[in-house]
């Protein structure tokens, strides 16, 4: 009952904040992320390193609020004169690892604690941002990302901005992904996929998974285009809609497996026990880790023809 009840709650609040958009899933992701953090740097505590706590929760927050600005509403933009794209934001993320890189090392050098630190103990750090931080703040700029023929025309209703979309047929093609991979591989799955990793994953999964993503993501392209968004936010491109479920399948399973590999390199089942039935935040996470960037991507280069 407890993980049925708290996978609702944290369903609706996902829901919620995809809808609302904006500063709303800025803050929501920054929140998730965060935690996510912390259980990063648990697991590589676990491992014996020590990276520096307080560098990777001010990146991960960083991350987001610089992903945050291309949704500011129009008041705050009048007054601050803060006025960015997504793609604009995004060409700030590089300047942001940089400080971050270089934070690393000097705060991890100056660090007073005994004996001093180590190249394992940087790398965790800056690999703790960019995994919880860089990576799934895609998905916040992914919400606003806005197709060049619409230029900076504000809509106002969420439920009509077409990074709403986005944002979507993303989700939806991760939430396939794992749960046709699961069922599919639990009846049909007799070859394992990766057993030194992951023992209860299967090939069939896989392909199964990534066959049902491909299927989903054109239903909701074409539902979001021919019903739903008057800005047709796919610009009717639907032969990329399966290629797009395929392609971000394949991240998402990728997440998963690599989230599997630092569980177990730690000697962990889970990366905590703060969702009753669900595990850690990092275990119901680990898909949009890869899942958001590589979404971002191929909807602004693929569908939208943005550089």
């Amino acid at each position: 009952m407890s993980r049925i009840l708290f996978g609702v709650i944290l369903a609706s609040t996902a829901a919620g904040s995809i809808l609302l958009g904006g500063v709303v899933i800025a803050i929501m992701m920054a929140l998730g992320c965060g935690l996510c953090g912390r259980e990063f740097i648990g697991l590589a505590e676990a491992k014996g390193y020590k990276p520096s706590r307080r560098i990777v929760m001010f990146m991960i927050i960083a991350f987001h609020l610089l992903a945050m600005l291309p949704a500011l509403p129009l008041v705050v933009i009048k007054y601050t004169g803060i006025h960015m794209t997504s793609s604009e934001a995004l060409s700030q993320f590089p300047t942001l690892l940089t400080l971050g890189i270089c934070a690393s090392f000097f705060r991890l050098l100056f660090r007073s604690e005994q004996p001093p630190a180590t190249i394992a103990d940087i790398a965790s750090t800056i690999m703790g941002f960019i995994y919880v931080g860089w990576l799934p703040a895609h998905l916040v700029l992914l919400r606003s990302l806005m197709p060049s023929s619409l230029g900076d025309v504000h809509i106002a209703n969420p439920l009509h901005q077409p990074g709403l979309a986005y944002v979507w047929v993303s989700l939806f093609i991760i939430w396939a992904t794992d749960v046709f991979a699961y069922y599919i591989g639990k009846k049909w799955g007799k070859h394992k996929l990766f057993p030194e990793i992951s023992p209860k994953k299967t090939v069939e999964g896989a392909v199964g998974g990534m066959l049902a993503s491909a299927i989903v993501a054109t239903m909701v392209v074409y539902a979001a285009d021919h019903w739903l968004f008057s800005s047709h936010p796919f610009q009717f491109k639907l032969w990329q809609a399966p290629l797009m479920g395929i392609v971000v399948s394949i991240a998402a399973q990728l997440g998963d497996l690599c989230e599997s590999l630092m569980k177990r390199d730690a000697g962990l089942k889970d990366s905590s026990q703060a969702i009753p039935g669900h595990g850690g935040f990092l275990d119901r996470g680990d898909s949009l880790m890869f899942g958001s960037p590589v979404s971002f991507y191929w909807i602004k280069i693929v569908v939208l023809g943005l550089y």
